[in-house]
């Protein structure tokens, strides 16, 4: 397998993640449309996970776990419920992906 297909696969996989966590977010948070700076945010965070493991440093998992976490600390929503089960839903479907990602890239390439 080269380069360029497994860059089109993640590519690909990453459109797919990008309607999917928009489809949830209109269920969620109301919310019509793709909002591109969550988008790109998702993928820069989806590169440090897949960077990190790849590298072997399991542990900066537990760093952007609390990292993320950090973010999210005072948030008072009326709604708060639904918005921390689609925060946990879209953090475990992108830890997923970029794990994804690292067996792929094992798989095939190192």
């Amino acid at each position: 397998m080269n380069i360029g297909i497994l860059i089109g696969i993640l590519f690909a996989a990453e459109i797919i993640l990008a309607f999917g966590f928009s489809a949830v977010a209109q269920v969620y948070k109301y919310k019509i449309g793709i909002d591109f700076r969550s988008v790109f945010k998702r993928l820069i965070e989806r590169e440090f996970i897949v960077l990190t493991l790849v590298n072997g440093f399991p542990h900066a998992l537990t760093f952007f776990s609390a990292l993320k976490l950090a973010t999210r600390l005072k948030r008072n929503d009326s709604d708060e419920n639904h918005f921390n089960d689609y925060y946990l839903v879209g953090n475990l479907v992108s830890v997923g992906a970029a794990i994804g990602y690292v067996i792929l890239i094992q798989k095939f390439f190192l």
